[in-house]
């Protein structure tokens, strides 16, 4: 019996993708290491050869594919040209996975070349199709697969980790693929191809990577396919008419404004302006600083004197703590500081030099720390 393609009826073919999905979130949580890389290839070209063979594509004609993939490769060059050359003021380090060998081609560059190729070819197949729920089904299959060839999430174990793996993995993952989508579905697989694989590869071909706070190049991430996908829209497509300017352009002022603030935050947490910021986790400051504040510090440089009482931040036990100077003491000429949680019943063990102080704190927020609390305690409570 011949097996027929079908142009109406999308149930199988809405099959094919919700088990591909199930499959490869399967392997996210539960498969480690290689292992991953190869079962979701192995999974991503099944997926393909069904989707294809049970949903016909519909051609997209479009005179902009050749400028659209131009303009995203020469985007994703510009953006790795940028942060290698950031590597000039942060320093370099070697990159564990930039090796360019033939076990690295092997363990990873090949499977990961071939979940996103077969990826590509899933998505083109599925928006083409008229039916808005192919594009969600698309959408979401596409961030399974950016995340299954991201390794998955057997590294996890802990909060701090989990929040690593949000910021740097997933949320990047969900605004590429919104761009991946919309240029699919207008322009074909070639652009998205082209950028997907250069802006996943590079980590395994370029043996050193910049020491840049891992914060910025994550929001960098979050928004450049944002700002591609803006771009490319004004480019090519019809102007909105009259009637909605004043709106797009009151939505495009709220996201810049947004964009701004959060890439406002992202330095402030990575301490990349003159202030950084700290979440509270502990009670020893109660009365003044309480657990789940967020305190903002001023970096501390030696030739600024501090004085007795004032609430610093100080690396101990290999954590930033926040507690106060109760007494300054000048040994040899290295000055000591003797500080005390204001809720604790004793000072702290030792002292501290000039050498363990981050900054000095100047005023707190409230309440803002509980979320992070709330995520780190629900991971030990898991362990």
């Amino acid at each position: 019996m011949k097996l027929r393609r079908f142009t109406d009826n999308y149930s199988q073919g809405l099959i094919v993708s919700v088990a591909l999905f199930t499959a490869l979130l399967l392997l996210i949580i539960f498969a480690g290491g290689g292992i991953i890389l190869w079962l979701s290839a192995l999974v991503t070209a099944v997926a393909y050869v069904a989707t294809a063979l049970l949903i016909k594509k519909r051609s997209i004609h479009s005179y902009n594919k050749r400028t659209v993939s131009l303009i995203l490769g020469i985007s994703a060059l510009l953006y790795l040209t940028l942060y290698y050359f950031s590597g000039l003021k942060y320093g370099f380090y070697a990159s564990p996975k930039g090796t360019l060998t033939l076990a690295s081609f092997l363990t990873y560059i090949l499977p990961i070349s071939l979940i996103i190729t077969a990826g590509e070819f899933i998505r083109e197949i599925t928006v083409s199709q008229k039916p808005k729920f192919m594009i969600f089904t698309s959408y979401v299959i596409g961030v399974a697969i950016d995340l299954a060839a991201a390794g998955g999430i057997s590294t996890v174990t802990s909060a701090y980790k989990f929040a690593d793996y949000l910021g740097m993995t997933l949320f990047p993952a969900m605004t590429a693929n919104l761009l991946y989508v919309y240029i699919s579905k207008r322009y074909g697989k070639a652009p998205c191809l082209i950028y997907h694989l250069i802006m996943t590869l590079y980590v395994y071909v370029i043996p050193i990577t910049p020491n840049l706070p891992r914060a910025l190049p994550a929001f960098i991430l979050l928004v450049l396919p944002i700002g591609l996908y803006a771009f490319i829209k004004a480019l090519f497509e019809k102007k909105p008419r009259l009637a909605r300017k004043k709106k797009n352009h009151i939505a495009t002022a709220f996201t810049g404004i947004a964009l701004v603030l959060m890439l406002c935050f992202v330095l402030l947490i990575t301490c990349q302006f003159r202030f950084g910021m700290l979440v509270i986790a502990s009670d020893s400051m109660t009365g003044a600083i309480d657990r789940g504040d967020a305190i903002v510090f001023e970096a501390y440089e030696d030739s600024r004197p501090i004085k007795e009482n004032d609430v610093i931040v100080f690396m101990y036990n290999d954590r930033q703590t926040a507690h106060r100077v109760v007494e300054i003491n000048t040994v040899n000429g290295e000055r000591q500081y003797i500080t005390k949680g204001d809720a604790n019943e004793g000072i702290d063990p030792g002292y501290r030099t000039d050498s363990d102080i981050v900054g000095i704190v100047h005023f707190k927020i409230i309440y803002i720390g509980y979320p992070s609390l709330w995520l780190r305690e629900a991971f030990n409570k898991i362990k």
